[in-house]
C-alpha cells in the first residue's frame, strides 16, 4: 500500500484495494464509507497520510472537511522530521475515519507554512472546522499526537 495518498481541490484521491481504480473523495464525504467508480468495492477510510502538492488542495481541504485535520509541517533534510514519519502513518492508520492527517513539505509550501508561523519542525497543527485550534512541535509518539489532537 501507498506510504501516502495525494490530493487536489476536489479531494483525496485513493486506489481502489480490489482493483486499482484511483477514486476521489470529496473531503466533506471523508467520514462515510465510499464505494468504487468502477468495481463498486467499499473503499477504506483514508488511513495513511495526505500529501499536500498545493495551496489550493490544501485550502480546500480545510475548508470542506468535516473531520479533524492534523497537519505534519516537515522537511526531506530534517532528521526529526525522518523519525517522525512512520509514527504519523501510524497514527493515521490508527485515526482513519475520524481524522484525516496531511502532510506539508515546508520547502515545498512555503506560503502553508507561513501562514501557521512554522519556525521550527516538525511542527503539528490541529484544524476542527476550518478553523486553527492547537498547535504543538516536536517528535511525538503516535498515540500521544492523537491524543493531543482529540483534546483540541
Amino acid at each position: 500500500m501507498s506510504t501516502h495518498f495525494s490530493a487536489d481541490e476536489r479531494g483525496v484521491i485513493l486506489p481502489c484495494p480490489a482493483c486499482g481504480t484511483a477514486n476521489r473523495i470529496a473531503y466533506a464525504k471523508a467520514a462515510q464509507q465510499g464505494r468504487c467508480g468502477s468495481c463498486k468495492a467499499d473503499l477504506p477510510h483514508i488511513s495513511v497520510p495526505v500529501e499536500i502538492d498545493s495551496p489550493a488542495s490544501f485550502a480546500a481541504l480545510v475548508s470542506g472537511s468535516t473531520l479533524p485535520v492534523v497537519i505534519d509541517f516537515w522537511a526531506p533534510w530534517c532528521g526529526p522530521c525522518q523519525m517522525m514519519a512512520p509514527e504519523f502513518a501510524k497514527a493515521a492508520a490508527l485515526a482513519a475515519g475520524t481524522a484525516i492527517l496531511v502532510k506539508v513539505n515546508t520547502d515545498e509550501q512555503q506560503d502553508i507554512a507561513r501562514q501557521f508561523r512554522i519556525q521550527g519542525i516538525p511542527a503539528f497543527a490541529l484544524i476542527k472546522s476550518g478553523k486553527l485550534v492547537s498547535q504543538t512541535s516536536g517528535f511525538q509518539p503516535a498515540e500521544r499526537l492523537l491524543a493531543w489532537a482529540r483534546q483540541g
